[in-house]
């Protein structure tokens, strides 16, 4: 009795749903109607009820249809529309695409060849497909002549062979980084575009693909001799170069394989790739030798800077974080450099052609707003955020200086890292040794240090025996959150977003950082972009410049 009292409730539900649907296909002439969610997947009565009601309201003129995987499309819709439903504050910049290459990378080492290209790759789309044509259920096929009775039977395919497109549906895949927040301080969301280059152009995309393929060689031998030159370390290279180069090959064939594509999306792909193959920090060892060598100058630049006035001292560290950012292993120019002087002969020439005015020159603005001018007295920043660059003299004869001259007027600074090693780029666990190492000769980045965190066990001891901090004006270091010479301010680390909160002043130091990406950027803050142009094809079409141009540009609060 029970049983036929739901059987007769499931008939009604059914009824209920499809005079609807049957309805409104009606009203619009369509001819099919297709039918999911879980009251309906794979229960066979409840299907068979819905073809026969259509089959028979509509004289047989209209079809029933069922969805296999309906429970993905209706994801990938809500997906697709959550900026329609305003979800797109919420939640979407937690979600980072990674576009893993499935190499046969297992138990620290690389079983058979490296891959050859995608095809080789067997992604998560893929095995989708694979169990979609291996399903063995009973699935309604709804024929015209059905009576109610049944009107099932089993797909014939058993899933031997993938489609023949498969090598198509490798895409990357979504994760959820609840850690990552929007930057704060953007002063529009909804118009913040990071990139600056389009590479929708196919001559742009052309250029660049060229330019990370022509500087793959140096970087697979830099790669290798990380880990010791070892067989096994020659083996990952190799892989990582195949890797990567048949993703370059595939995004040159269809640029929008993995979703709109900018340069900082595709400098980030390659750093993915390298981390695949357990390639952790490329230039490591360089990146040491060239902090030691900056360092053991810096008492001598900081002793020059002081006796310096204050107007001539400003421009001077504003030319030296534009002379230090040529430092900078991802462009061929400077590299070339490299072979020809030491770090402190090319630092030295670079500071020697610092004319103004630059190619982008708004030091004017900003020392006015620094120093003051007239009956305009200055105004000092509560907290100032600075995005650093590369290691070595860039940071160590650039950046420091300039943090210690904003800590001198009163301003707390926090010295903004990458998450992740990127080339040479400096990481947030690099920064505090260089800082500690810094502060031996600079008693106001000590105390700076000191009320930050920086030198917990160098805080000075009060009469009681209790340590206590030296200085109100704290010096800080925060990870960005992110893993690439660039950077994308709708995902940045909850640390950093925190630490926003009470910035006035943004510095982004560095091409990719402020010319690359954030160049058009908007800011609710004063922001202070800084770069040193070090390629020809993007000082030509950004600045209208020259190699070895220079960017300073000022941007009151929005």
């Amino acid at each position: 009795m029970l049983q036929q009292i739901c059987m007769v409730m499931l008939a009604l539900s059914s009824f209920s749903a499809l005079q609807i649907s049957y309805l409104n296909a009606l009203r619009f002439g369509l001819k099919r109607i297709f039918f999911g969610g879980f009251f309906i997947r794979g229960h066979a009565y409840t299907m068979d009820t819905i073809s026969f009601a259509v089959q028979f309201w509509s004289k047989g003129e209209m079809q029933a249809m069922f969805l296999r995987h309906e429970g993905f499309l209706g994801a990938l819709g809500a997906f697709m529309s959550y900026e329609k439903h305003g979800l797109d504050d919420l939640m979407v910049h937690q979600l980072v695409e990674r576009f893993p290459m499935g190499a046969p990378y297992t138990g620290g080492k690389i079983h058979g060849p490296p891959l050859g290209d995608l095809n080789e790759k067997i992604s998560w789309m893929q095995k989708f497909v694979l169990k979609g044509t291996e399903i063995t259920a009973p699935v309604p096929m709804a024929p015209p002549g059905t009576t109610g009775l049944g009107g099932f039977e089993v797909p014939s395919s058993k899933g031997g062979t993938l489609r023949s497109d498969a090598s198509a549906l490798n895409i990357g895949v979504l994760h959820l980084v609840p850690t990552l927040e929007v930057f704060p301080l953007l002063a529009d969301l909804k118009t913040y575009e990071p990139n600056t280059i389009d590479l929708s152009d196919h001559n742009e995309l052309e250029y660049w693909f060229t330019v990370l393929s022509d500087h793959m060689p140096d970087l697979v031998d830099k790669a290798v001799a990380s880990e010791g030159g070892t067989d096994d370390a020659k083996r990952r290279g190799d892989a990582f170069a195949r890797a990567f180069s048949a993703h370059l090959a595939r995004l040159m064939e269809e640029p929008a394989a993995y979703g709109k594509l900018g340069l900082a999306n595709l400098l980030e792909l390659r750093e993915e790739c390298l981390r695949e193959f357990h390639f952790v920090d490329v230039y490591r060892t360089i990146k040491q030798r060239e902090n030691e060598a900056s360092l053991a100058v810096l008492p001598d630049l900081l002793m020059e800077l002081d006796s310096m006035t204050e107007e001539t001292r400003l421009l001077t560290l504003i030319e030296g974080v534009l002379a230090a950012n040529i430092f900078d292993w991802g462009s061929r120019a400077c590299v070339e450099l490299y072979h020809k002087g030491t770090i402190i002969e090319i630092y030295r020439m670079s500071r020697n052609k610092m004319q103004r005015p630059w190619r982008v020159d708004d030091f004017d603005l900003f020392k006015e707003r620094m120093l003051g001018s007239g009956d305009k007295k200055p105004l000092p920043h509560k907290r100032a955020l600075l995005f650093v660059d590369n290691s070595g003299a860039d940071i160590v004869l650039g950046m420091l200086p300039l943090a210690r001259e904003l800590l001198r007027r009163g301003t707390e600074v926090v010295l903004v890292a990458n998450s992740l090693p990127a080339l040479n780029d400096v990481t947030a666990m690099e920064v505090p040794e260089i800082v500690a190492e810094a502060a031996k000769h600079c008693d106001i980045l000590r105390r700076a240090a000191e009320a930050g965190g920086l030198l917990v066990d160098a805080m000075i001891t009060n009469s009681d025996g209790a340590k206590e901090n030296s200085s109100s004006v704290p010096l800080m270091v925060v990870a960005n959150g992110c893993g690439s010479p660039c950077i994308d301010l709708r995902q940045v680390s909850s640390e950093l977003a925190a630490a926003a909160m009470e910035a006035d002043l943004i510095i982004l130091e560095g091409m990719g950082r402020s010319l690359h990406t954030n160049f058009n950027a908007r800011f609710k803050c004063d922001a202070l972009k800084l770069a040193m142009v070090k390629n020809q094809r993007l000082a030509e079409k950004l600045i209208q410049g020259n190699i070895y141009d220079c960017v300073c540009r000022y941007e009151p609060a929005s």
